[in-house]
């Protein structure tokens, strides 16, 4: 239950533990033995799960206090990321041409798949062996979990928690229908981002075991993993566009922009279809409709 609400605490004091429990393991994930990429993936998965609970009990802390502590997670998250970005984009490489049909698979990439993994040392000599950025981010995530022990979130339920997975459901709503009508990568990662908020949120409340809440779980999770295969396809694309000299040839980075725009379709298409039923519903009637479950819950 470390990770979960409890049903003898309120809400919102629920909420404030994890978070700062998130913001610990990431702090631990990055003093392990000295940070490595996968320390600084786990730490960074622990930062959008901190930054995912605290939109919840954004009412309760008050605005100010939420974006001093949202954007201190988010920068010291930052840097944090360009080791996984280059590692993403080896992967997506590799995954892409290993299960394209046997024509695209003899592409020759091999210069720019070089290239890349140049970028990935590169990454990892900056922010890990330099270790730097590191060394900032430990610094920020321990003054945000000084701080995060006098936040004052009161004694709240629902009414603050369903306020918080109200806005992040408006938000991952309205970003999938302006990904619908405009499939930019600019929407699409927009919606990518909501709807990981939205999956770490629902989880927090597994404990009620009520369907609805792993209903929506089980929607969200294939559905943000969709969206991250996209997302890092794009980041692969746009690298491949600017890579002019890494190809032998221009039909052979043509044939290559053309497989990832394919692939990157059926990616979107499936995420448009699993989308559809999960934002039926409006704000107001989602809301409502969890809060009944809530409540039976804290009652029972």
């Amino acid at each position: 239950m470390a990770g979960k609400l409890k049903p003898d605490e309120p809400g919102t004091r629920g909420a404030r533990r994890i978070a700062r429990r998130r913001v610990k393991s990431a702090l631990k994930a990055l003093g392990a033995g000295g940070p490595n990429g996968r320390s600084v993936h786990a730490a960074r998965k622990e930062l959008k799960k901190a930054r995912a609970t605290l939109r919840l009990v954004r009412d309760a802390l008050g605005t100010s206090s939420y974006k001093k502590e949202n954007a201190a997670l988010r920068d010291a998250a930052r840097p944090l990321g360009e080791v996984r970005d280059a590692e993403i984009l080896l992967d997506s490489l590799k995954s892409l041409v290993g299960h394209s049909a046997a024509r695209a698979a003899k592409l020759p990439v091999a210069q720019f798949q070089r290239s890349l993994t140049r970028s990935l040392g590169e990454s990892r000599a900056r922010v890990l062996k330099k270790a730097g950025a590191v060394k900032r981010a430990r610094k920020t995530l321990k003054a945000v979990r000084a701080r995060s022990e006098h936040w004052h979130v009161g004694r709240h339920g629902w009414s603050i928690l369903g306020s918080g997975l109200r806005r992040t459901y408006s938000l991952a709503r309205r970003a999938f229908a302006q990904a619908r009508a405009r499939r930019s990568d600019e929407s699409l990662h927009e919606w990518r981002k909501q709807i990981q908020y939205f999956m770490h949120q629902l989880q927090l409340f597994e404990p009620l075991e009520a369907g609805p809440f792993t209903q929506l779980s089980d929607r969200a999770h294939p559905l943000a993993d969709l969206l991250g295969d996209d997302h890092d396809l794009a980041v692969l694309r746009k690298r491949a566009l600017e890579a002019h000299d890494v190809f032998p040839d221009a039909t052979t980075r043509r044939a290559l922009l053309a497989r990832i725009d394919r692939h990157r379709k059926a990616l979107q298409n499936k995420a448009l279809r699993l989308g559809e039923p999960l934002y039926k519903e409006t704000p107001a009637a989602f809301t409502a409709r969890l809060g009944r479950y809530w409540h039976a819950w804290r009652n029972s």
